[in-house]
This record gives C-alpha cells, structure tokens and sequence, in this order.
C-alpha cells in the first residue's frame, strides 16, 4: 500500500489545466492520456465514491458520514497506513475533515488514538473491537456491489487488470526506493 501514497502525488498540473491550448501541447507529448496515473487514481476516487455513497444510503440509521465510513473501510482494508496525515493523502481529505472524523469515531468507541513509540506527535488510529461488527456490515455491502458491478466481467479479467495494477506499483515503489 505504500506505493499508493506515492500514487496520490503525482498529478501533474498540465493535465488537470482547464486551458485547451496546454492540453493540447500536453497530449502531443504524451500521446495518450487513456493511461496515466492521474486517470488511474481518478477513477479510483470515482469508485470509492460509489461505494461511500451505498455505504452512506444503507447506514443512515446508524448516523455516520461518508467520511467516518471512509475512514472505517480504509483503516479496516490497509492497518498500517493509520495517521492522519496518511489518510489525508490517501483520501484526499483535508486534514480538518480528518480530524473531526476521528473525533466523532472516537466518542463511538469505535477508533481509539494511540501515540507512537518513537515519535509522540505521531497518533496511529486504531479501530476497537467494537468496529468490528459495522465493518462486517460494510464488508457484505462491499460483496453484494462487487457481485452487481462486476458481473460480466470475467475472472481472467479481474486478474489480468489486477497483475497490471501490481506491476505498476512495484514499479512506483522501486522509483520511490531510488532503484
């Protein structure tokens, strides 16, 4: 997951200029712009929106934002990434967002702060047993969208895009590595 940290900080200006004069310089360099990185986390913040916005529908009741639910998922599927600071990043929230998030989930018993070993400033956020069951909740609307929204998809497909995903990676996290 650490090369996804270095995903989110590479969106390049030109690309994300609204003048058509740059995009049109830009594109001639780069012939196609089907299959950059900054389309590739473009549409993985589409898809997380998606399934934060199902989230948000089915748990209404419970009264979470989209952000704590975001926040839940993510700390569940990636533990090791569990400051704020990295969740900004990797959410793209600001770090405001972030924090009233945490407080809320915090008084839900549902994350708690603890400091780091080596650095004090540093608080990891940790999600309680308590969690457990909402995220077991998130997880089987995460399966049912899965299942809806990938049907017609083969197996061969899934894996296929998957293998290209994790070579792209590792080779993000070799650049980051200065290899």
């Amino acid at each position: 997951m650490t090369a996804r940290l270095f995903l989110t900080n590479c969106i390049h200006p030109p690309i994300l200029c609204n003048s058509l004069q740059v995009n049109n310089v830009f594109q001639k360099e780069v012939p196609s712009l089907k299959n950059t990185v900054e389309n590739m986390l473009n549409f993985y913040s589409q898809i997380r929106k998606v399934y934060i916005n199902e989230f948000t529908r089915r748990f209404q009741e419970k009264t979470f934002s989209p952000n704590e639910l975001d926040i839940l998922v993510f700390l569940s599927n990636n533990p090791s990434i569990n400051t704020a600071s990295l969740l900004c990043t990797c959410l793209n929230v600001s770090k405001g967002l972030i924090c009233r998030s945490v407080d809320n989930l915090s008084s839900k018993e549902l994350l708690i702060c603890r400091p780091d070993e080596n650095d004090r400033r540093i608080q990891h956020l940790l999600l309680t047993p308590k969690a457990s069951p909402i995220i077991d909740q998130i997880r089987c609307v995460c399966e049912s969208m899965d299942k809806e929204l990938l049907q017609g998809i083969s197996p061969e497909e899934i894996a296929q895009m998957e293998d290209t995903m994790n070579r792209i990676l590792e080779r993000f996290v070799k650049k980051a590595k200065g290899e």
